[in-house]
């Protein structure tokens, strides 16, 4: 019983970790991910734009 009290402790604690570190870096590749939209997005609707005339 103590055994199984002490994986569940380790994993309860593992998870813990797991949170506290994937949280903030999730939260940073989507503000980076975000930041670099912004900064592309004119290009692509450029780039649509003449996709879209060399069609016609």
């Amino acid at each position: 019983m103590d055994e199984l009290l002490a994986w569940l402790l380790f994993f309860g604690k593992l998870f813990l970790l797991m949170l506290l570190v994937g949280l903030p870096l999730l939260l940073i590749i989507i503000f980076l991910a975000n930041a670099l939209y912004k900064l592309l997005s004119p290009k692509l609707e450029e780039w649509e734009r003449k996709r879209d005339q060399s069609k016609k």
